[in-house]
Protein backbone atom coordinates (compact mmCIF):
# COMPACT_ATOMS: atom_id res chain seq x y z
CA UNK A 1 0.00 0.00 0.00
CA UNK A 2 3.04 2.28 0.15
CA UNK A 3 2.22 4.03 -3.12
CA UNK A 4 -1.41 4.80 -2.29
CA UNK A 5 -3.09 7.61 -0.35
CA UNK A 6 -6.47 6.00 0.23
CA UNK A 7 -7.86 2.48 0.79
CA UNK A 8 -11.44 1.56 -0.18
CA UNK A 9 -12.90 -1.20 2.00
CA UNK A 10 -16.03 -3.18 1.14
CA UNK A 11 -18.64 -4.98 3.24
CA UNK A 12 -19.02 -5.32 7.00
CA UNK A 13 -21.45 -8.25 6.85
CA UNK A 14 -18.84 -11.06 6.43
CA UNK A 15 -16.43 -8.80 8.26
CA UNK A 16 -13.34 -10.91 8.96
CA UNK A 17 -11.56 -10.33 5.66
CA UNK A 18 -12.53 -6.65 5.63
CA UNK A 19 -11.08 -6.34 9.12
CA UNK A 20 -7.73 -7.72 7.94
CA UNK A 21 -7.58 -5.14 5.15
CA UNK A 22 -8.57 -2.45 7.63
CA UNK A 23 -5.80 -3.45 10.06
CA UNK A 24 -3.23 -3.38 7.27
CA UNK A 25 -4.35 0.05 6.07
CA UNK A 26 -4.42 1.47 9.58
CA UNK A 27 -0.96 0.07 10.35
CA UNK A 28 0.31 1.99 7.31
CA UNK A 29 -1.57 5.17 8.36
CA UNK A 30 -3.76 5.23 5.26
CA UNK A 31 -7.04 7.06 5.03
CA UNK A 32 -10.00 4.78 4.37
CA UNK A 33 -13.50 4.84 2.95
CA UNK A 34 -15.93 1.98 3.51
CA UNK A 35 -18.77 0.71 1.35
CA UNK A 36 -20.76 -0.77 4.21
CA UNK A 37 -23.17 -3.04 2.24
CA UNK A 38 -25.02 -3.53 5.54
CA UNK A 39 -28.41 -4.86 6.53
CA UNK A 40 -29.68 -6.36 9.76
CA UNK A 41 -29.86 -10.15 9.21
CA UNK A 42 -31.98 -10.90 12.32
CA UNK A 43 -35.25 -11.63 10.50
CA UNK A 44 -33.54 -13.90 7.98
CA UNK A 45 -31.68 -15.83 10.69
CA UNK A 46 -34.83 -16.32 12.73
CA UNK A 47 -36.96 -17.35 9.73
CA UNK A 48 -34.42 -19.90 8.51
CA UNK A 49 -33.71 -21.38 11.93
CA UNK A 50 -30.06 -20.38 11.86
CA UNK A 51 -30.31 -17.71 14.55
CA UNK A 52 -28.47 -19.70 17.23
CA UNK A 53 -25.51 -20.66 15.04
CA UNK A 54 -25.08 -17.49 12.96
CA UNK A 55 -26.41 -15.16 15.63
CA UNK A 56 -23.53 -16.15 17.90
CA UNK A 57 -21.04 -15.43 15.10
CA UNK A 58 -22.77 -12.10 14.36
CA UNK A 59 -22.39 -10.92 17.94
CA UNK A 60 -18.85 -12.25 18.24
CA UNK A 61 -17.71 -10.31 15.19
CA UNK A 62 -19.62 -7.12 16.03
CA UNK A 63 -16.60 -5.47 17.76
CA UNK A 64 -14.73 -5.67 14.45
CA UNK A 65 -17.54 -3.78 12.70
CA UNK A 66 -17.62 -1.17 15.45
CA UNK A 67 -13.86 -0.65 15.26
CA UNK A 68 -13.82 -0.27 11.48
CA UNK A 69 -16.71 2.20 11.55
CA UNK A 70 -14.99 4.21 14.27
CA UNK A 71 -11.79 4.69 12.28
CA UNK A 72 -12.59 5.15 8.61
CA UNK A 73 -12.86 8.68 7.21
CA UNK A 74 -16.10 8.15 5.33
CA UNK A 75 -18.80 5.51 4.89
CA UNK A 76 -20.60 4.94 1.60
CA UNK A 77 -24.01 3.33 2.17
CA UNK A 78 -25.92 2.27 -0.94
CA UNK A 79 -29.06 4.11 0.13
CA UNK A 80 -30.58 6.54 2.59
CA UNK A 81 -32.33 3.59 4.28
CA UNK A 82 -29.03 1.79 4.80
CA UNK A 83 -27.54 4.95 6.29
CA UNK A 84 -30.44 5.24 8.75
CA UNK A 85 -30.07 1.60 9.74
CA UNK A 86 -26.36 2.10 10.41
CA UNK A 87 -27.18 5.06 12.65
CA UNK A 88 -29.58 2.88 14.66
CA UNK A 89 -27.19 -0.07 14.85
CA UNK A 90 -23.85 1.53 15.78
CA UNK A 91 -22.91 4.03 18.49
CA UNK A 92 -20.38 6.04 16.50
CA UNK A 93 -20.22 6.72 12.78
CA UNK A 94 -18.03 8.88 10.56
CA UNK A 95 -19.54 11.18 7.91
CA UNK A 96 -21.34 9.44 5.06
CA UNK A 97 -22.03 9.89 1.37
CA UNK A 98 -24.58 7.75 -0.45
CA UNK A 99 -23.04 5.86 -3.37
CA UNK A 100 -25.75 3.83 -5.11
CA UNK A 101 -25.55 0.38 -6.60
CA UNK A 102 -25.84 0.40 -10.37
CA UNK A 103 -26.13 -1.64 -13.54
CA UNK A 104 -24.25 -1.66 -16.83
CA UNK A 105 -25.94 0.16 -19.69
CA UNK A 106 -25.37 -2.88 -21.93
CA UNK A 107 -28.42 -4.51 -20.31
CA UNK A 108 -30.60 -1.82 -21.87
CA UNK A 109 -29.55 -2.85 -25.39
CA UNK A 110 -29.54 -6.65 -25.20
CA UNK A 111 -31.50 -8.88 -27.54
CA UNK A 112 -33.30 -12.10 -26.63
CA UNK A 113 -32.18 -14.18 -29.62
CA UNK A 114 -28.89 -15.41 -28.14
CA UNK A 115 -30.52 -16.85 -25.01
CA UNK A 116 -33.51 -18.24 -26.89
CA UNK A 117 -31.33 -20.03 -29.43
CA UNK A 118 -29.10 -21.59 -26.76
CA UNK A 119 -31.70 -22.60 -24.12
CA UNK A 120 -35.04 -22.60 -26.00
CA UNK A 121 -37.17 -21.28 -23.11
CA UNK A 122 -40.96 -20.85 -23.35
CA UNK A 123 -42.15 -17.72 -25.20
CA UNK A 124 -42.92 -16.08 -21.82
CA UNK A 125 -41.33 -16.99 -18.50
CA UNK A 126 -40.34 -15.77 -15.05
CA UNK A 127 -36.61 -15.30 -14.59
CA UNK A 128 -34.75 -15.27 -11.27
CA UNK A 129 -31.03 -14.49 -11.20
CA UNK A 130 -28.92 -14.97 -8.09
CA UNK A 131 -26.91 -17.53 -6.20
CA UNK A 132 -29.05 -20.44 -5.02
CA UNK A 133 -29.19 -19.91 -1.26
CA UNK A 134 -31.70 -19.58 1.59
CA UNK A 135 -31.24 -15.81 1.78
CA UNK A 136 -32.28 -15.46 -1.85
CA UNK A 137 -35.38 -17.53 -1.01
CA UNK A 138 -35.73 -19.38 -4.31
CA UNK A 139 -37.62 -22.23 -2.65
CA UNK A 140 -40.53 -19.92 -1.84
CA UNK A 141 -40.43 -18.58 -5.38
CA UNK A 142 -40.60 -22.13 -6.79
CA UNK A 143 -43.60 -22.83 -4.56
CA UNK A 144 -45.34 -19.71 -5.85
CA UNK A 145 -44.54 -20.66 -9.43
CA UNK A 146 -46.04 -24.10 -8.79
CA UNK A 147 -49.20 -22.49 -7.43
CA UNK A 148 -49.55 -20.23 -10.47
CA UNK A 149 -48.29 -22.83 -13.01
CA UNK A 150 -45.89 -20.35 -14.57
CA UNK A 151 -42.77 -21.37 -16.53
CA UNK A 152 -39.52 -20.18 -14.96
CA UNK A 153 -35.76 -20.05 -15.40
CA UNK A 154 -33.31 -19.80 -12.48
CA UNK A 155 -29.78 -18.61 -13.20
CA UNK A 156 -27.08 -18.64 -10.57
CA UNK A 157 -24.31 -20.61 -8.89
CA UNK A 158 -24.90 -23.00 -6.00
CA UNK A 159 -24.27 -21.41 -2.63
CA UNK A 160 -25.91 -24.25 -0.69
CA UNK A 161 -26.11 -27.73 -2.26
CA UNK A 162 -28.76 -29.03 0.16
CA UNK A 163 -30.98 -26.01 -0.48
CA UNK A 164 -30.47 -26.34 -4.22
CA UNK A 165 -31.71 -29.94 -4.10
CA UNK A 166 -34.78 -28.79 -2.16
CA UNK A 167 -35.51 -26.29 -4.92
CA UNK A 168 -35.05 -28.94 -7.62
CA UNK A 169 -37.43 -31.32 -5.83
CA UNK A 170 -40.02 -28.56 -5.39
CA UNK A 171 -39.77 -27.78 -9.13
CA UNK A 172 -40.26 -31.39 -10.24
CA UNK A 173 -42.89 -31.66 -12.96
CA UNK A 174 -42.91 -27.93 -13.67
CA UNK A 175 -41.57 -26.00 -16.65
CA UNK A 176 -38.59 -24.83 -14.63
CA UNK A 177 -34.97 -24.69 -15.82
CA UNK A 178 -31.89 -24.24 -13.64
CA UNK A 179 -28.81 -22.74 -15.28
CA UNK A 180 -25.39 -22.11 -13.75
CA UNK A 181 -23.59 -18.79 -14.02
CA UNK A 182 -23.65 -17.19 -17.48
CA UNK A 183 -21.37 -14.67 -19.12
CA UNK A 184 -22.55 -11.07 -18.94
CA UNK A 185 -23.54 -11.17 -22.61
CA UNK A 186 -25.63 -14.32 -22.19
CA UNK A 187 -27.15 -12.99 -18.98
CA UNK A 188 -28.17 -9.76 -20.69
CA UNK A 189 -29.88 -11.83 -23.38
CA UNK A 190 -31.70 -13.85 -20.69
CA UNK A 191 -33.10 -10.67 -19.17
CA UNK A 192 -34.21 -9.51 -22.61
CA UNK A 193 -36.00 -12.81 -23.19
CA UNK A 194 -37.84 -12.86 -19.86
CA UNK A 195 -41.24 -11.36 -19.17
CA UNK A 196 -40.86 -11.01 -15.39
CA UNK A 197 -37.82 -11.00 -13.15
CA UNK A 198 -38.37 -12.03 -9.52
CA UNK A 199 -36.08 -11.55 -6.53
CA UNK A 200 -37.93 -12.50 -3.34
CA UNK A 201 -34.94 -12.60 -0.98
CA UNK A 202 -34.93 -11.85 2.73
CA UNK A 203 -33.13 -8.58 2.08
CA UNK A 204 -31.32 -6.86 -0.75
CA UNK A 205 -29.62 -3.51 -1.09
CA UNK A 206 -31.31 -3.35 -3.57
CA UNK A 207 -30.28 -6.35 -5.65
CA UNK A 208 -28.10 -5.65 -8.68
CA UNK A 209 -30.06 -8.19 -10.71
CA UNK A 210 -33.28 -6.20 -10.27
CA UNK A 211 -31.53 -3.15 -11.74
CA UNK A 212 -30.12 -5.19 -14.62
CA UNK A 213 -33.49 -6.79 -15.34
CA UNK A 214 -35.22 -3.42 -15.11
CA UNK A 215 -32.82 -2.00 -17.68
CA UNK A 216 -33.64 -4.91 -19.99
CA UNK A 217 -37.36 -4.14 -19.76
CA UNK A 218 -38.54 -6.91 -17.42
CA UNK A 219 -41.47 -6.40 -15.14
CA UNK A 220 -39.91 -6.58 -11.67
CA UNK A 221 -41.05 -8.56 -8.64
CA UNK A 222 -38.96 -7.56 -5.65
CA UNK A 223 -38.70 -8.30 -1.98
CA UNK A 224 -40.12 -5.58 0.21
CA UNK A 225 -37.09 -5.91 2.50
CA UNK A 226 -33.89 -3.93 2.32
CA UNK A 227 -33.75 -0.67 0.39
CA UNK A 228 -35.45 -1.84 -2.80
CA UNK A 229 -38.33 0.67 -2.66
CA UNK A 230 -35.87 3.55 -2.50
CA UNK A 231 -34.52 2.49 -5.89
CA UNK A 232 -37.51 1.00 -7.68
CA UNK A 233 -40.28 3.21 -6.23
CA UNK A 234 -43.77 2.25 -7.42
CA UNK A 235 -42.39 0.75 -10.64
CA UNK A 236 -42.00 -2.76 -9.20
CA UNK A 237 -44.31 -5.33 -7.64
CA UNK A 238 -43.35 -6.00 -4.02
CA UNK A 239 -43.83 -9.10 -1.90
CA UNK A 240 -43.20 -10.29 1.64
CA UNK A 241 -40.54 -13.03 1.58
CA UNK A 242 -42.26 -14.97 4.38
CA UNK A 243 -45.73 -14.94 2.80
CA UNK A 244 -46.42 -17.31 -0.11
CA UNK A 245 -49.71 -15.57 -0.94
CA UNK A 246 -47.89 -12.25 -1.16
CA UNK A 247 -45.29 -13.72 -3.54
CA UNK A 248 -48.04 -15.27 -5.67
CA UNK A 249 -49.95 -11.99 -5.84
CA UNK A 250 -46.89 -9.99 -6.86
CA UNK A 251 -46.03 -12.55 -9.56
CA UNK A 252 -49.59 -12.59 -10.85
CA UNK A 253 -49.77 -8.78 -10.95
CA UNK A 254 -46.42 -8.49 -12.73
CA UNK A 255 -47.30 -11.25 -15.22
CA UNK A 256 -50.53 -9.48 -16.19
CA UNK A 257 -49.14 -5.94 -16.19
CA UNK A 258 -48.52 -4.11 -19.47
CA UNK A 259 -44.97 -3.26 -20.46
CA UNK A 260 -43.75 -0.08 -18.74
CA UNK A 261 -40.53 1.75 -19.61
CA UNK A 262 -40.52 4.08 -16.60
CA UNK A 263 -38.23 1.89 -14.49
CA UNK A 264 -35.78 1.48 -17.35
CA UNK A 265 -35.65 5.25 -17.76
CA UNK A 266 -35.21 5.81 -14.02
CA UNK A 267 -32.28 3.38 -13.86
CA UNK A 268 -30.63 5.01 -16.86
CA UNK A 269 -30.94 8.41 -15.18
CA UNK A 270 -29.81 7.47 -11.68
CA UNK A 271 -28.31 3.99 -11.41
CA UNK A 272 -25.64 3.31 -14.00
CA UNK A 273 -21.97 2.88 -13.21
CA UNK A 274 -21.14 6.35 -14.54
CA UNK A 275 -23.19 7.92 -11.73
CA UNK A 276 -21.69 5.55 -9.18
CA UNK A 277 -18.16 6.28 -10.37
CA UNK A 278 -18.70 10.03 -10.03
CA UNK A 279 -20.15 9.64 -6.52
CA UNK A 280 -17.22 7.41 -5.56
CA UNK A 281 -14.72 9.96 -6.86
CA UNK A 282 -16.47 12.66 -4.82
CA UNK A 283 -16.16 10.40 -1.76
CA UNK A 284 -12.43 9.89 -2.34
CA UNK A 285 -11.91 13.64 -2.54
CA UNK A 286 -13.89 14.18 0.66
CA UNK A 287 -11.89 11.52 2.50
CA UNK A 288 -8.53 12.85 1.32
CA UNK A 289 -9.53 16.36 2.37
CA UNK A 290 -10.51 15.07 5.81
CA UNK A 291 -8.39 16.26 8.71
CA UNK A 292 -8.86 12.88 10.41
CA UNK A 293 -5.62 10.91 10.31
Amino acid sequence: MAGFDLVHLFNIMPVEETYQFYQNARHQHKKMVLSTIFWDPAEFLQATGTEARFGEWWQKTMPQRVEILSNVQLILPNSRMEGELLEKSFPKLPPSLIVPNSADRLFANAGAERFRKRFQPPPEFVLSVGRISPRKNQLSLVQAIRSLRLPAVFIGPLNDTVYYQECRRAAAGLKVTFIDTLSQTDLASAYAAAKVHALVSWYDTPGLVSLEAGLAGCRIVSTSRGCTREYLKEMAFYCEPDDLNSICQALQDAWCAPADQRLRERILRHYTWEQTAQATLDAYRMALDSSKS
